[in-house]
């Protein structure tokens, strides 16, 4: 992103809508980017990552370009996505939700997206700031912070306790405990069927760490796993996740759905060659063997390649 000295960009009768999204499986809502787009250098597919910050008393979301090598670690990463000829940038769920300071404090299921709220877009040095004005129907935006709700609260944290205490037991991508990038899933998902719910999809991918289904005995003969990232990319034989991680599952009491589980599998070879590329790795797989991931800490037993080590 391009840096500026802190200042508007919009013209003063400019605003950016926070609308619906039906494009990733991580957001419900996207803000529209095309009047900044230039200013910001963005590109369809380029990487980002969210945060909240305080302007002027009032939660501002931060919008942050990002290389792809660095959305492993990063706490919201989204892609820049084409919607109905306009560029638009997915805002996570839970800093809609969160209330203020942490977020937005909006519900998302009474959200009306024909009167959506509407965003003034500031420079702040190499990010933009997103700052609610108001609603398009004219209704002043104005957030009402809880009482005691600490200002460096973590978002992420706070949307897993609001979950578990409303008894919602939906998963989302950036707390899924599986070695997945959120980003990952969420490009996967956007192109799955669209009747595979993501949780189910997210309790395949963490079903597989919590019952360590992939072992050294499934590991197949003449390859070796390639550690990349605190995480291992593995070479199973062919049909394993049909004939051996779906059936372990099961077993497992892990629900299995016939699209989930090929969803899954393609999620893992999505992330395993992520991977691979970043370690400069090209094994030649030719449909021979399937890819899992894993944490490198589950495979410490195996004798793992290190990038750069012929194998």
């Amino acid at each position: 992103m391009s840096t500026n000295p802190t200042g508007t960009v919009l013209d003063d009768d400019r605003t950016l809508e926070l609308r619906e999204t039906a494009t990733t499986a991580a957001s419900e809502l996207a803000i529209e980017l095309t009047p900044v787009a230039e200013f910001m250098d963005a590109q369809v597919g380029d990487h980002i990552d969210w945060d909240v910050d305080e302007y002027e008393g009032e939660p501002m979301l931060v919008l942050s370009g990002i290389p792809e090598s660095q959305t492993g670690d990063a706490p919201y990463p989204r892609r820049i996505r084409e919607e109905d000829g306009d560029l638009v940038a997915p805002v996570p769920d839970p800093l809609v939700r969160a209330e203020p300071p942490e977020g937005l404090g909006l519900d998302l299921e009474s959200y009306d997206a024909d009167r959506p709220l509407l965003f003034d877009a500031v420079t702040l040095g190499e990010t933009i700031g997103l700052v609610p004005v108001r609603f398009d129907d004219g209704e002043v935006y104005r957030p009402e912070p809880l009482p005691g709700v600490a200002d460096d609260s973590d978002p992420v944290a706070e949307e897993v306790i609001d979950r578990e205490r409303e008894g919602d037991p939906t998963p989302r991508p950036e707390t899924m405990d599986a070695p997945i990038d959120p980003l990952v899933l969420d490009d996967v998902m956007a192109d799955a069927p669209t009747d595979v719910p993501v949780a189910d999809v997210i309790g395949i991918l963490e079903g597989i760490e919590t019952h360590d289904v992939v072992s050294v005995a499934d590991h197949a003969a003449g390859t070796d796993p390639v550690s990349v990232d605190e995480r291992v990319v593995s070479f199973l034989p062919a049909d394993s996740w049909a004939e051996r991680i779906a059936p372990a599952l099961e077993t497992a009491d892990v629900d299995v759905d016939g699209d989930a589980i090929e969803v899954a599998a393609a999620i893992h070879e999505r992330q395993a060659e992520e991977l691979l590329a970043r370690a400069d790795e090209r094994p030649d797989l030719d449909g021979e063997y399937e890819p899992v991931v894993t944490d490198e800490r589950d495979t410490a037993e195996w004798e793992v390649s290190e990038p750069g080590v012929d194998r």
